[in-house]
């Protein structure tokens, strides 16, 4: 075979630790002219349906497939035909999640290989994969206080309330309405009511769901004024880790209540309507298609967005487009497997009308593809917190995007589904 640029000659895997000191791996492909490198994130707060992570074996397991699988046969192979690439990926597993080798090992392989044909053409990583039209910066949602499985010594029930600027005049001043108000919610927080800084940088109080939207909400306010621009509240309730189906209501165990299904439906009402949310995330535990759509029709101008209920699958999300469970979805990688399985989400989801939401994990890393991802795939939205450095990572990527694009950046905008 004549050696072309994008030609593999090389695939070596290593052992690595995530934002959270948890082992992962870290995959990296040699061409005959460039280099690509990706490390597997991991989530505490996993759907049932994602891809296994890794095999019984682990990461030592996963290395080995990578060593004696998947290297041999991806040698020579042309790593711009991310189609051929990942097809090899999937046959060597040859199951539908990725039981035999892990997901993490798939992407990791996956995305390495997609950059190391970027390099060796030469282009970024997002031109590579959206080509010439890459030019919408995604608006940056951030976690500003937390709990759930994020925050094991105390926080909320809920995951986490967010914000997200909506009339920003670029992407650097975007994210630092997320810092200011990440910043504001010390200072006006009673002394001593802050413990720190969870998995994903989010501020861990004592407060409530309520008493904590509010605190949020007073940040956005007084940050939004200062910069002249709007800047709105979120919050994730992973639902499925409050879910209790043996009682079949979910437990509030900080707060001490528990709801029923058509509770929790009220209680979100209220919510989205008391502190006019603009976006809530896995407000029902992961096989509850009818309330999401009840929900959804119950608000207006709020983004209702499932990730539990979707990981990432093309077919899940095409189902819960026809029982209308919510009007966006969230697009992580390594719950699908491949970069090809990825592109196929975010494609169904824009066709049937979803926003895609392009997410960090909460164990992290420092590389910044998904910013990359989020342009290349034009994501209105990215979920990628507000501090810490294997966050950062993500936003400073986007603002050097933003930088190299010049006049041609835009920044993107939810005109027409927060009305």
């Amino acid at each position: 075979m004549d050696r072309f640029p994008t030609a593999i000659r090389d695939v070596f895997a290593r052992k690595i630790f995530d934002s959270r000191g948890s082992p992962t791996i870290e995959v990296d492909v040699y061409t005959e002219a460039g280099f690509g490198s990706f490390s597997a994130p991991s989530g505490a707060s996993r759907g049932r349906r994602e891809v296994v992570a890794f095999p019984p074996g682990g990461i030592d397991e996963a290395i080995r497939a990578v060593d004696e699988m998947i290297a041999p046969e991806l040698m020579g192979v042309d790593a711009s035909n991310q189609f051929e690439v990942d097809g090899i990926i999937q046959q060597i597993d040859g199951t539908s999640n990725f039981s035999r080798i892990g997901g993490s090992t798939a992407i990791a392989t996956s995305i390495a290989a997609a950059k190391a044909a970027a390099t060796s053409l030469n282009l970024p990583l997002y031109r590579y994969l959206g080509g010439i039209s890459a030019s919408v910066l995604p608006l940056p949602l951030g976690n500003v206080v937390g709990g759930g499985k994020h925050s094991k010594s105390g926080g909320l029930d809920v995951q986490e309330i967010l914000v997200l600027p909506l009339d920003a005049d670029s992407f650097y001043e975007a994210a630092l309405a997320n810092v200011l108000v990440h910043k504001r919610v010390v200072e006006l927080a009673p002394e001593g009511s802050i413990y720190g800084r969870n998995d994903e940088g989010a501020w861990v109080t004592p407060f409530g769901v309520e008493e904590s939207l509010k605190l949020v909400k007073r940040a956005c306010e007084d940050v939004g004024s200062e910069l002249g621009i709007k800047i709105g509240v979120g919050i994730d309730v992973a639902a499925s880790t409050l879910w209790s189906g043996s009682e079949g209501k979910y437990v509030y165990g900080r707060e001490g209540f528990k709801l029923t299904p058509e509770e929790q439906l009220k209680f979100m009402v209220k919510l989205v309507e008391e502190f006019d949310l603009i976006y809530v995330e896995d407000p029902f535990h992961e096989e509850d298609y009818e309330s999401f759509s009840e929900l959804l029709s119950s608000v207006s101008n709020c983004l209702i967005c499932g990730d539990d209920l979707y990981v990432t699958n093309a077919e899940l999300i095409r189902y819960g487009s026809s029982r209308k469970a919510g009007n966006a979805v969230i697009i992580k990688p390594n719950q699908v497997g491949t970069l090809t399985s990825t592109v196929a989400a975010v494609e169904v989801a824009k066709l049937h009308g979803f926003v895609p939401v392009m997410s960090h994990r909460s164990g992290e890393n420092v590389d910044p593809s998904i910013a990359h991802l989020a342009v290349a795939f034009n994501c209105p939205i990215i979920k990628t917190g507000v501090v810490g450095g294997e966050r950062i990572s993500k936003i400073n990527e986007l603002i050097r995007i933003e930088e190299e694009l010049g006049g041609k950046a835009e920044l993107a905008s939810l005109e027409g589904v927060l009305t």
